[in-house]
């Protein structure tokens, strides 16, 4: 063998060697991602920063097999083979085939975390304009149904915003959670029995109404909204920088992995009073809003356990990420749903305002 086909065998070598330690890498972060959903994170933190990057993981280890492929590597291309096998029930949580087209069912709600009237796109504009372009997208949608979090509708004795939202977008009936701006509105009765009662009294992840839909049935709404991570737009930054990175690793660092952690172990207990007040008397129920987890989460296998079940995944289509900030395919606003829900379309408003993005469902009540 020359010279330079000994070099080029070394240097064959030396980036397959370099190219199989990634591969390790990934084929343990795809381990710890799908085990993250089995873990609470009051008893071990560590697998919740994995389970938060599922499509990031997956997309590495896509990369690394195929640059094994490539290099032609038969051993260390086990690796990532692997890894996106262990990957494969992650995948089926986090991304939905396209359905045939169904017709719509006879209710439809929408779920919309609105972020105080904040427009993402701009910050220079004011809560008021925002708020009229809300009101303008609820109105071409129609929802039957809308709940909303992060709506904070102010009621002095002199204005009653609440009351002149609820008749802009044609709904009649309305009700609010006041600690935590969650709103349920409705062009049904909304009602209360001894099960709404009882978990209004909590009024700290969420609130629930039963909807009298005359003919149609009746069912329980609960509108939700879980902890979030809080992170600023600094802190984002940070993420996406490697030199803010270094230069502020100190002070930055522990503040994000501090907001992370809060933010995994209060959201688990927020599931546990959600599951653990679960109406008994049959009637159906749809929970709904802005869990800020993923399909990869502890809070996700939580409801799941409960019996709930996603429509998203039962009528929706591809990766259906509802939230549009900065951070990258994250799906965290959910409608969970009883069994005698019947899902017949999910649909995500692609509007950019708020940073989430409306979701809707049109569905039918079997009860």
């Amino acid at each position: 063998m020359g010279e330079k086909a000994k070099k080029k065998s070394f240097g064959r070598r030396a980036l397959i060697f370099l190219v199989g330690i990634f591969a390790v890498i990934g084929l343990l972060s795809q381990v710890l991602c799908a085990i993250n959903p089995m873990i609470s994170p009051n008893h071990f933190i560590v697998t919740s920063y994995f389970g938060v990057s599922f499509w990031p993981i997956f997309l590495f280890n896509l990369l690394i097999l195929l640059a094994l492929i490539v290099l032609k590597s038969k051993k260390a291309v086990l690796y990532p083979l692997l890894a996106l096998a262990i990957a494969i029930p992650g995948f089926l949580n986090s991304y939905s085939v396209k359905k045939e087209h169904i017709e719509p069912g006879n209710i439809k709600i929408m779920s919309y975390n609105i972020a105080h009237f904040r427009d993402i796109t701009d910050n220079q504009r004011d809560a008021k304009s925002v708020r009229a372009d809300v009101i303008e997208m609820i109105k071409e949608q129609n929802p039957d149904i809308l709940c909303l979090q992060e709506c904070y509708l102010v009621k002095t004795s002199k204005v009653d915003y609440v009351a002149g939202f609820a008749e802009q977008i044609g709904c009649k009936y309305y009700c609010n959670a006041s600690k935590i701006g969650n709103y349920i509105f409705s062009k049904y009765p909304l009602e209360d029995d001894d099960f709404t009662e009882h978990f209004n009294e909590i009024d700290d992840v969420g609130f629930v109404k039963l909807v009298n839909a005359q003919g149609l049935g009746k069912f329980y709404v609960e509108c939700v909204h879980l902890q979030s991570f809080s992170i600023s737009k600094e802190e984002i930054e940070y993420l996406r920088d490697a030199k803010n990175y270094v230069e502020n690793s100190e002070t930055m660092g522990k503040s994000l992995i501090f907001k992370l952690k809060d933010g995994f172990q209060k959201r688990t207990e927020d599931t546990k009073t959600i599951v653990g007040n679960m109406p008994h008397n049959g009637l159906p129920i749809i929970i709904c809003g802005d869990f800020n987890d993923t399909p990869l989460s502890y809070t996700y296998r939580q409801m799941r356990n409960a019996n709930m079940n996603d429509a998203f995944l039962q009528v929706g289509s591809g990766l259906g990420k509802t939230y549009c900030g900065r951070l990258p395919l994250l799906r965290i606003d959910y409608f969970w749903h009883s069994d005698d829900i019947v899902p017949m379309t999910f649909t995500r408003i692609k509007k950019k305002m708020s940073d989430h993005y409306p979701i809707i469902m049109t569905f039918n009540v079997t009860h």
